[in-house]
């Protein structure tokens, strides 16, 4: 029977207080999915390629982790990380042919993005309340366009209405959304 002696195994294993920061960094990284995800969207124009720069910066990221400081600006580090990734990812689009932004445009992005990106947490709460303020039907409709990314022709069928009366009805359910948003924002952020 072999014995083991704990006071041997904790004295044989890293300080987790030097230099060990891969919890600290994992709950950084996994916190900013959603927002890097957005920022990069906005940057390349399209969602699938998008979902696949964010893997590669995600890999980039990973294999910088130990030079990771905690308290230091993760998300700044991280959109830095993925303005170059969307740039590599775009010049080889570019030379398949490929149009996109130039690189001019997309480091005014980079540099406008993560303060909009910052309010989106209050943005979304804003938006959930304004939405409880709709009538079931117009939800119904903001639910099966946004959220489901169903069609206004199922819609249409499935509610007996015209799908001109559709669009024009999520043009003014967008704009009092909107206005409700501006509304509400002050009060979240207070």
């Amino acid at each position: 029977m072999v014995r083991i002696n704990v006071e041997d195994v904790q004295r044989d294993q890293p300080d987790a207080s030097v230099g060990d920061n891969t919890e600290v960094f994992v709950r950084e990284l996994t916190e900013c999915q959603d927002e890097m995800l957005v920022f990069i969207r906005v940057m390349c124009g399209n969602h699938h390629l998008a979902s696949d720069i964010r893997q590669a910066v995600n890999m980039v990221l990973w294999g910088k982790r130990k030079s990771f400081v905690p308290g230091t600006n993760f998300r700044g580090w991280a959109y830095r990380i993925a303005q170059f990734e969307v740039k590599a990812h775009l010049r080889r689009l570019k030379r398949e042919n490929t149009t996109s932004f130039t690189p001019a445009l997309l480091d005014l992005i980079a540099a406008e993005l993560p303060e909009v990106l910052d309010e989106l947490p209050e943005r979304r709460l804003a938006l959930a309340r304004c939405m409880e303020n709709l009538t079931p039907k117009d939800s119904q409709l903001i639910h099966h366009r946004y959220w489901h990314n169903g069609s206004l022709d199922q819609l249409a069928r499935a509610t007996g209405r015209s799908v001109g009366t559709l669009k024009a009805r999520l043009f003014q359910l967008r704009a009092a959304l909107r206005n409700c948003v501006r509304q509400h924002l002050p009060e979240i952020q207070a």
